[in-house]
């Protein structure tokens, strides 16, 4: 690399021969450039009447090359710069700017050409090679164009190219290979909801996941889960299972309720002291505050259980 740089350095300096000595300059730490050459100013403040003098070629976008104090000296001395360095740690980094195109820039496009190949739409595309990065050059659009893409539809594979920058001369391809993984519709919670609090309509939002990640035990329906509360905290933008919620308590143990007691036409109602706690539709222990009888009653709303009594309770 070095060489290669040097061989560019006097083979510049050969064509515009030689100059005056500049002013004194002073060395530029840290440069990014966005075209092929380096400069002399690019390095050097001050560097005088050739500072737009080309020294070197850039590094490939998004790379970065570190000159020396020796480099430096032989630049300075060739093309008459007045500097020298102050110790042999002097150095500057040499930074060439670009654009970075990133698997999440390849994926829509990616997913339009697969959908035309017969993928379903919501379908989930897995890269071989998640981690691609592509830099371009600054003048590069950062445009994606599938090519050569062909896809399975009984295995699921695809294989294909990504041409990034389009037409420039910096443009590059990578290879894309991968498959997709069938979906289903599934509620989510759009924030984190802890024990106690109910579960409402709009607290869900539906997103698609992966059918082999799904278990048998998730819930498919947000009816399943609304007018629930969690047995624990449950997190945002996660399947809920089954088992993760619960009808909301309605009874509290110790708490005042209200028994119906239901005779055939008659209805009447008496106080009464919960023993249990308990949702709708749960047989819970009540004391009667008027007989000081325990009881076993059915929870029907909020502090409020329900006991039918037969003929014979009736009577009595």
């Amino acid at each position: 690399m070095r060489a290669h740089l040097l061989a560019f350095v006097f083979a510049t300096a050969a064509t515009f021969g030689a100059v005056m000595p500049a002013a004194a300059a002073s060395l530029r730490a840290n440069v990014v450039v966005e075209g092929e050459t380096v400069k002399l100013g690019d390095i050097f403040e001050d560097a005088g009447a050739k500072a737009e003098t080309p020294v070197l070629y850039s590094p490939a976008p998004g790379r970065q090359v570190t000159l020396n104090a020796t480099w430096l000296s032989q630049i300075a001395r060739l093309f008459q710069v007045a500097w020298r360095p102050l110790s042999q740690y002097d150095h500057t980094t040499v930074q060439r700017a670009g654009r970075l195109v990133t698997a999440t820039d390849v994926m829509p496009a990616l997913k339009r050409a697969l959908i035309a190949q017969g993928m379903e739409e919501h379908a989930d595309v897995a890269l071989i090679n998640p981690r691609i990065e592509i830099n371009l050059p600054v003048s590069a659009p950062a445009t994606v164009e599938i090519q050569d893409l062909t896809y399975d539809k009984t295995t699921r594979a695809f294989n294909g190219l990504a041409l990034a920058g389009g037409r420039n001369p910096g443009a590059e391809r990578v290879v894309l290979q991968g498959r997709t993984f069938g979906t289903s519709p599934v509620p989510v919670l759009r924030r984190p909801i802890s024990t106690g609090q109910i579960i409402r309509q709009d607290d869900l939002d539906t997103v698609y996941w992966r059918n082999d990640q799904l278990g048998q035990d998730v819930v498919m329906s947000k009816s399943q889960i609304v007018g629930r509360t969690p047995q624990s905290v449950l997190r945002a933008n996660e399947p809920i299972r089954q088992a993760d919620t619960r009808a909301p308590t309605l009874v509290t143990r110790n708490s005042q309720v209200i028994i119906k007691l239901e005779a055939g036409p008659m209805t009447l109602t008496v106080q009464g002291k919960a023993l249990d706690e308990g949702a709708r539709g749960d047989v819970v222990r009540v004391q009667n505050l008027q007989s000081n009888k325990t009881i076993e009653a059915t929870v029907s709303g909020p502090d409020l259980v329900s006991v039918s009594l037969g003929p014979r309770l009736a009577a009595n």
